[in-house]
């Protein structure tokens, strides 16, 4: 193995065993925001803790398969893909909070990285980036399947879509279905929101790809 493989291997069990830990202090409420926490099993269905989930799942299953295979050039180029798939959802959670929650919405970074939150929104996005971007360069990935990290985005839209308007009473959506306040504004104002949102995701996409393949 070289040093390259060997770091990729560390990365991943790396982000496997801190997502783990991010899960604990979420359902142990650890150092939580009052307002802003991912706390408890009702956390699960926050974007951030979706996407962390399931790349931390998929970070170690990697992991274990890069140790079975011995080589980044032996591991099926399917894994790769999902690899990047996983990537692109925590690399949009990071975001998200780096450039619109902490500035626009808290006007502070600190409330965004307590407890569960510190995992979720910052370390494990980190290694993932580290790790695809760096140390992973056996990903061949071609331009239509840049598309196909859109697909997390895409699936958590729709879900969010059809259970808060489901609910939705006199054209007003209750904030336990409507929890990022995202039709608080209407649903004109809200569709605006979602094409700025799907160009930003579609950047991450292609940006993630074009690092990894330089």
């Amino acid at each position: 193995m070289d040093a390259v493989f060997i770091i990729s291997t560390v990365l991943n069990f790396l982000a496997f065993f801190l997502t783990a830990a991010g899960t604990y202090v979420m359902l142990k409420g650890i150092d939580a925001d009052e307002h802003l926490a991912a706390d408890g099993i009702g956390s699960v269905k926050y974007f951030t803790v979706q996407s962390n989930l399931l790349y931390g799942i998929y970070a170690g299953v990697f992991a274990v398969c890069e140790l079975i295979y011995g080589s980044a050039d032996a591991i099926p180029q399917v894994m790769y893909l999902l690899k990047y798939i996983f990537t692109v959802g925590i690399t949009l959670t990071m975001i998200t909070v780096l450039c619109y929650l902490a500035p626009v919405v808290e006007k502070s970074y600190p409330p965004l990285f307590k407890g569960a939150n510190l995992y979720f929104h910052l370390l494990v996005p980190l290694l993932g980036l580290a790790s695809f971007c760096f140390f992973e360069k056996s990903a061949v990935i071609s331009v239509p399947q840049v598309f196909l990290g859109l697909i997390p985005f895409m699936l958590y839209g729709i879900y969010y879509a059809v259970n808060a308007l489901s609910h939705a009473e006199n054209g007003q959506v209750s904030i336990k279905y409507d929890w990022y306040a995202f039709l608080a504004k209407g649903i004109d104002k809200a569709a605006i929101a979602s094409v700025i949102m799907f160009a930003a995701a579609a950047a991450i996409c292609f940006g993630l790809w074009f690092v990894n393949s330089i």
